[in-house]
């Protein structure tokens, strides 16, 4: 029988988190010692319970009912009207970004010199870097989380640390770019894509010498 913190880490990677990501969104919203560590020990069974408040969090973090957390009972995510009374206000949105083409994503890293009138622009839900841009998703690769039409916001100042992430990539100089989760199985990093429909061979992909990132997701919208 699966046990909590089993339930944790797949719930964790469900929402493409990394440990630190949760730890940290846990460490917010208790006062404690949480860490990346204490976490680890909590999925691998090494810490078998964890207080209240820590549980709380969890919930919180994961979005996910305490229930289904803690005894595997179903429903595992909550109700609209649970997520609504337990939302806070998010800060102000302040950073509006351009939605841009694939191609220009090669090299917009570089060139963020353009003219307000030539672009459309979205304000972004989350916090970002100046020079953060939006693509269109354009195939079913990393479905069913990302579904055609969706938006993401590209911040192409995070290149470093991210493992876990959701990133674009160039594969080669002449590539174009591509949009996968970033991976590490045992000590190699790979290309992920989502969808669970592909086969293995095109779901993982090890990346040459060449890899280059381009940016990180730091937010993804679906439009109405």
């Amino acid at each position: 029988m699966m046990q909590i913190g089993e339930r944790v880490k797949l719930r964790r990677l469900e929402l493409g988190l990394s440990q630190e990501d949760l730890a940290k969104a846990i460490l917010k919203q208790v006062d404690s010692r949480f860490n990346r560590v204490t976490l680890s020990n909590i999925e691998m069974g090494i810490q078998g319970s964890v207080k209240d408040k820590i549980l709380l969090a969890l919930t919180k973090s994961l979005k996910c009912n305490a229930e289904w957390l803690v005894y595997g009972t179903e429903p595992k995510e909550l109700a609209l009207t649970q997520l609504l009374s337990r939302s806070e206000p998010g800060p102000a949105v302040e950073q509006k970004c351009p939605f841009i083409s694939w191609d220009e994503a090669l090299s917009f890293t570089v060139n963020n010199d353009y003219p307000d009138s030539a672009y459309t622009y979205s304000a972004c839900p989350v916090p970002c870097g100046p020079r953060t841009f939006i693509l269109t998703v354009n195939d079913e690769s990393m479905g069913d989380r990302f579904a055609e039409g969706d938006w993401i916001y590209v911040d192409p100042d995070q290149q470093e640390s991210a493992k876990d992430k959701f990133v674009i990539v160039q594969l080669s100089p002449d590539s174009e770019a591509i949009f996968k989760q970033l991976v590490l199985i045992d000590n190699q990093v790979f290309l992920k894509a989502l969808n669970p429909d592909l086969p293995s061979s095109l779901r993982y992909t090890q990346p040459t010498k060449y890899l280059t990132i381009k940016g990180t997701v730091v937010a993804h919208v679906k439009p109405v």
